[in-house]
Protein backbone atom coordinates (compact mmCIF):
# COMPACT_ATOMS: atom_id res chain seq x y z
CA UNK A 1 0.00 0.00 0.00
CA UNK A 2 1.62 3.36 -0.83
CA UNK A 3 1.97 5.79 1.64
CA UNK A 4 0.65 8.54 -0.04
CA UNK A 5 -2.03 9.43 -2.46
CA UNK A 6 -2.56 12.77 -4.00
CA UNK A 7 -6.18 13.64 -5.70
CA UNK A 8 -8.31 16.54 -5.90
CA UNK A 9 -11.61 17.67 -4.90
CA UNK A 10 -13.82 20.77 -6.11
CA UNK A 11 -14.16 23.79 -4.25
CA UNK A 12 -15.16 27.33 -5.08
CA UNK A 13 -12.88 29.36 -6.81
CA UNK A 14 -11.15 25.89 -7.96
CA UNK A 15 -9.71 22.40 -7.40
CA UNK A 16 -8.06 21.55 -4.02
CA UNK A 17 -5.49 19.54 -4.02
CA UNK A 18 -5.07 17.06 -0.67
CA UNK A 19 -2.71 14.83 0.06
CA UNK A 20 -3.97 11.31 1.72
CA UNK A 21 -1.25 10.46 3.89
CA UNK A 22 -1.03 7.15 6.52
CA UNK A 23 0.41 8.38 9.58
CA UNK A 24 -1.50 8.69 12.97
CA UNK A 25 -2.19 12.04 13.46
CA UNK A 26 -1.10 13.63 16.83
CA UNK A 27 -1.94 12.65 20.19
CA UNK A 28 -3.56 15.81 20.90
CA UNK A 29 -6.46 15.60 18.18
CA UNK A 30 -7.31 12.31 19.82
CA UNK A 31 -8.48 10.78 16.40
CA UNK A 32 -7.98 7.93 14.09
CA UNK A 33 -7.93 10.23 10.91
CA UNK A 34 -7.71 13.45 10.27
CA UNK A 35 -9.31 16.42 7.33
CA UNK A 36 -7.94 19.43 6.84
CA UNK A 37 -9.72 22.33 5.12
CA UNK A 38 -9.94 22.56 1.53
CA UNK A 39 -8.44 26.50 1.61
CA UNK A 40 -5.58 25.76 4.06
CA UNK A 41 -2.41 25.77 1.61
CA UNK A 42 -1.25 22.13 2.20
CA UNK A 43 -4.97 20.76 2.24
CA UNK A 44 -4.42 17.21 3.69
CA UNK A 45 -6.10 13.85 6.03
CA UNK A 46 -3.81 11.87 7.98
CA UNK A 47 -4.94 7.87 8.64
CA UNK A 48 -3.62 5.54 11.25
CA UNK A 49 -1.81 2.74 9.47
CA UNK A 50 -2.08 0.48 12.32
CA UNK A 51 -6.09 0.16 12.33
CA UNK A 52 -8.22 -2.88 11.97
CA UNK A 53 -9.21 -3.26 8.61
CA UNK A 54 -12.75 -2.32 9.04
CA UNK A 55 -12.33 0.60 11.14
CA UNK A 56 -9.54 1.82 8.78
CA UNK A 57 -12.27 1.39 5.83
CA UNK A 58 -14.86 3.81 7.66
CA UNK A 59 -12.01 6.11 8.68
CA UNK A 60 -10.97 6.46 5.42
CA UNK A 61 -14.62 6.84 3.96
CA UNK A 62 -15.69 9.59 6.86
CA UNK A 63 -12.21 11.66 6.21
CA UNK A 64 -12.60 11.82 2.23
CA UNK A 65 -16.39 12.74 2.55
CA UNK A 66 -15.07 15.49 4.85
CA UNK A 67 -12.58 16.61 1.96
CA UNK A 68 -15.48 16.02 -0.72
CA UNK A 69 -17.84 17.49 1.63
CA UNK A 70 -16.66 20.07 3.94
CA UNK A 71 -19.45 22.43 4.05
CA UNK A 72 -21.69 19.55 5.68
CA UNK A 73 -21.99 19.09 9.54
CA UNK A 74 -19.86 16.26 11.23
CA UNK A 75 -23.32 14.01 12.01
CA UNK A 76 -24.28 14.66 8.38
CA UNK A 77 -20.52 13.02 7.36
CA UNK A 78 -20.65 10.54 9.96
CA UNK A 79 -23.80 9.38 8.89
CA UNK A 80 -22.97 8.92 5.00
CA UNK A 81 -19.49 7.41 5.83
CA UNK A 82 -20.89 4.78 7.58
CA UNK A 83 -23.09 3.45 5.17
CA UNK A 84 -20.59 3.91 2.53
CA UNK A 85 -18.29 1.75 4.88
CA UNK A 86 -20.79 -0.62 6.11
CA UNK A 87 -21.77 -1.35 1.72
CA UNK A 88 -17.83 -1.98 0.72
CA UNK A 89 -17.43 -3.77 4.08
CA UNK A 90 -20.51 -5.98 2.93
CA UNK A 91 -19.26 -6.40 -0.67
CA UNK A 92 -16.23 -7.98 0.70
CA UNK A 93 -13.74 -5.14 -0.08
CA UNK A 94 -10.58 -5.68 2.40
CA UNK A 95 -7.31 -3.89 2.62
CA UNK A 96 -4.70 -6.17 0.75
CA UNK A 97 -1.31 -6.93 2.14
Amino acid sequence: MPDKVKFKTAKKGGEAEYELVWRKPHKKWNADGICWSPISKNPRIMIDPHLPPRREVSVLAEELAHAFFWDKTEEEVRKFSSVLSQCLYKRGWRKQE
